[in-house]
């Protein structure tokens, strides 16, 4: 659900959980987290809401990651070629190559 910016719950202790653009995370230690649950208060530490562009930026960073890749036009053509040992291209689609999941956010700096 990550990698699609799906809706997803977590539970416990620094727990990370998205719904509808709003990610939000517990208290990172475990006797926190339990005190709280215990006083019957929220145990959520910070939150942070995406407006629609960063979704959209986002998702394609997400995207990147993942054997799917990103619409070629994701990328301006003269960063394409910079770019041609960092991704492949195929069926509109451009993906990391192996060099390329090693400096992937190198890559997704030049998404648009």
């Amino acid at each position: 659900m990550y990698w699609s910016q799906g809706d997803y719950l977590g539970f416990g202790s620094a727990a990370h959980s998205h719904r509808e653009g709003r990610r939000w995370w517990n208290v990172r230690t475990p006797d926190r987290f339990i005190e709280l649950i215990d006083a019957g208060k929220s145990a959520e530490s910070a939150g942070e809401s995406l407006d629609s562009e960063a979704r959209r930026i986002e998702g394609l960073q997400l995207s990147l990651r993942t054997t799917s890749g990103v619409p070629v036009e994701s990328f301006d053509a003269e960063d394409l070629e910079l770019m041609g040992d960092l991704l492949s291209v195929e069926n509109g689609r451009a993906r990391l190559t192996r060099a390329g999941r090693l400096l992937a956010n190198e890559v997704a700096l030049r998404l648009k």
